[in-house]
């Protein structure tokens, strides 16, 4: 086992030591080698504790779009509910070590998909047993995982993706770190004993890094048009209304030559729009920079405790405090903006569900996070890691992150690539660190970010912003607020202030503030954390057993399943969750459904919720149709089944019943006031009580 060493320095008047250190270590005013530091800046919060700067300089992985043909059909469209399951070809996973200053391939993998890779990254982390609080410590992997990696966590087929041999990802061993702790203004550096960073000292005298100046030469970058903007919009509200979707977050995207370095750009960032998870990333022989000056953390892990912060809902900044506070009433007091933070709320719920205990994943805090030129509604869900689990197995379930998909999940990824027409590339994916010996690892989500390309002569800049569309958006409002979060970001870059005045979008200072106190109907919403019964049932996942389960739910590629299966282990139920939509398509449905039923002996059914028609899953339809039929039997038992949204539909459509687009429009993750009879699902509830409904098609007779 290793021996890792940690030294303390007090520091008196550097606010900015890493980027001291980082400096100091570059042999010309740019950089010349891969670099990576994690910068947190602002208010020091929870979120806003510590800087990290790693040691790059022993062992690298790139990860590579593969060969590919892309043969599937090309007309399928996902906002018209037409999804097609499919697994991309094996990523091209390079591992390279340095030798005389440079990369050199030491051996190439091809792993099936994310799990598998990760699998392999903790083959060679360097392992110790943790002998400090540090929340970072040496011998794992640090960098960035582009949002185009999420075809091998979400197996979903997508026309616009990256050439082959595009660089999508990189992590570095960290042998060695630099850690700034902001509330105490300590310097700690830990490092393996042998590594050279054990010996590094720090000059306190070292002033403090002056940011780069305001651009000379201002450059407008290309974009779409405000009314191309607004026109996807109404494709998506068109979506979501045949209940193909219920939230999406489409990005508008701003594009063009960068007058200076990606480097001044990332200095001007942080200074101007300050920021928890700001990072700076350089990938030195690839011409790639990433400069993000991002709020949202994607996940974090401490030992058995994992973490996420979803950022949904926004405002702009007020000109003065009190226009602040109008402005956090008016943002909470929108339905509108309050379903789509709660549903982002429950899909983080059911990611976390699948790789935690049964039981302890709960919507823990909330507040407004207010940043240089926008302010947001942030929850934080929680919950305590499996044991069977790896923190490897959490990234897996969590990324990419919802608050940038949309629900759910898998087909607004689909649909998302079918809108914006071209690979996101970093945006939206995560740069973050993993120990998996030691089980510490925190991601952000690259939002307020500037991805970097050098050219012959200069480099190019990506700034891309946008938001969670819901049925109750408002095109013109929707452009404004995308326009609103790059405003910072294309400032920075190109002087370009996306067409806002200082006026007209004032910046103040990063501020946490409590939600406003809600009134009225809705005056009991908020987080509130149930405690675990020791009576919790089981959730299997996996049809390679048979042990026996009480309940089945199928899964309809909805971002909800692990909720409803959660709900249900709560009252000490055991609960497998069976896909509805396999890839695989199989010729004989009942054949396969008998087989369940006689391997798994459930005592109950639940055709879960989904979108699009229940037409779309085969499965669905013919459970509904034999139990209609009296064909559900378990020796010679009907076995009950219960629909759930498409489920519901499907028993109705089997039944004879019509399907209709709701003349009331579609209701997606609206908190409302259900008053009930207080029996059958409902008994024991309080009444009236407060849910979130989902609606976008009813029944008529025919």
């Amino acid at each position: 086992m290793h021996k890792v060493l940690h030294r303390i320095f007090n520091i008196k008047e550097n606010h900015n030591p890493l980027i001291s250190i980082l400096l100091s270590n570059r042999k010309s005013s740019l950089p010349l080698n891969d670099e990576l530091l994690f910068h947190s800046s602002g208010p020091i919060t929870d979120l806003s504790e510590y800087s990290f700067l790693p040691s790059l300089d022993t062992l690298r992985i790139l990860f590579m779009e593969p060969e590919n043909n892309n043969s599937s059909p090309k007309n399928i469209s996902a906002l018209d509910g037409d999804v097609l399951l499919q697994n991309s070809n094996p990523l091209l996973m390079i591992v390279q070590e340095m030798k005389n200053k440079k990369w050199a391939t030491l051996k190439e993998y091809y792993p099936q998909d994310l799990s598998e890779a990760m699998k392999i990254i903790e083959n060679y982390e360097i392992k110790y047993d943790l002998e400090n609080e540090l929340p970072i410590v040496p011998g794992g992997f640090a960098g960035l995982l582009g949002y185009d990696m999420s075809r091998w966590t979400n197996p979903v087929f997508l026309n616009h993706i990256p050439k082959s041999g595009t660089l999508l990802g990189v992590l570095w061993r960290t042998e060695a770190w630099w850690i700034h702790e902001r509330k105490t203004n300590q310097l700690h550096s830990v490092s393996l004993e042998n590594h050279a960073w054990s010996r590094m000292p720090f000059n306190d005298s070292i002033n403090n890094y002056h940011y780069s100046s305001n651009i000379n030469k201002n450059v407008v970058p290309d974009s779409e048009s405000d009314a191309e903007h607004a026109r996807k919009i109404s494709q998506i509200k068109d979506a979501i209304v045949k209940g193909n979707l219920y939230q999406l977050n489409y990005g508008r995207t701003w594009r063009g030559e960068m007058p200076d370095h990606p480097w001044d750009s990332f200095t001007r960032m942080i200074k101007n729009n300050p920021s928890p998870f700001g990072a700076w990333l350089y990938v030195h022989d690839h011409g790639w920079a990433v400069s993000s000056a991002s709020p949202e953390r994607l996940v974090k892990i401490d030992r058995n405790i994992v973490n996420t912060r979803p950022i949904k809902g926004t405002r702009a900044r007020g000109l003065d405090e009190k226009s602040d506070l109008e402005l956090r009433v008016e943002l909470v007091s929108s339905q509108k903006e309050l379903a789509e933070h709660l549903m982002l709320v429950d899909l983080e719920r059911n990611d976390l569900t699948s790789v935690c205990n049964p039981g302890s994943v709960n919507w823990v805090n909330w507040r407004i996070e207010a940043l240089s030129t926008v302010q947001h509604l942030v929850s934080g869900v929680e919950g305590e890691l499996a044991p069977e689990k790896s923190v490897g197995d959490v990234l897996v379930s969590l990324f990419p992150g919802g608050s940038i998909t949309g629900c759910p999940k898998l087909v607004t990824i689909a649909a998302i690539n079918e809108l914006e027409k071209h690979p996101r590339s970093a945006w939206t994916g995560s740069i973050g660190h993993i120990n998996f010996h030691n089980k510490k690892s925190e991601w952000n989500i690259l939002i307020r970010t500037l991805e970097s390309h050098s050219g012959p002569n200069s480099w190019y800049g990506t700034v891309q912003a946008g938001g969670g569309i819901v049925n109750d958006s408002i095109p013109s409002e929707e452009v404004e607020e995308s326009r609103w979060k790059a405003a910072a970001i294309t400032e920075a870059t190109w002087g370009f202030r996306t067409g806002f005045s200082g006026t007209d979008l004032p910046e103040r200072n990063m501020a946490m503030r409590p939600v406003p106190k809600l009134i009225g109907r809705l005056s009991n919403l908020g987080p509130r954390k149930k405690s675990i019964s020791k009576y919790n049932g089981k959730i299997f996942r996996e049809d390679k057993n048979s042990v026996s389960s009480q309940i089945i739910i199928i899964d309809n590629l909805d971002s909800f399943t692990e909720n409803i299966a959660n709900s249900i282990s709560n009252i000490g139920k055991d609960v497998r969750i069976i896909e509805g939509r396999p890839q695989e398509k199989s010729i004989n449905i009942e054949k396969v459904i008998r087989k369940w039923i006689e391997m798994y002996n459930p005592s109950h059914i639940i055709i879960g919720p989904g979108p699009s028609v229940p037409n779309n899953s085969e499965i669905s339809m013919q459970l509904a149709k034999m139990a209609l039929e009296g064909k559900l039997q378990n020796n010679n038992s009907h076995i009950p089944l219960l629909g759930l949204c498409l489920g519901h539909q499907a028993i109705g459509l089997a039944a004879g019943w019509g399907l209709i687009e709701s003349p009331l429009g579609a209701v997606h993750g609206k908190p409302s006031q259900i008053v009930h009879d207080g029996k059958g699902l409902y008994r024991d509830l309080p009444n009236p009580i407060t849910l979130m409904r989902y609606n976008s098609l009813i029944f008529i007779s025919k």
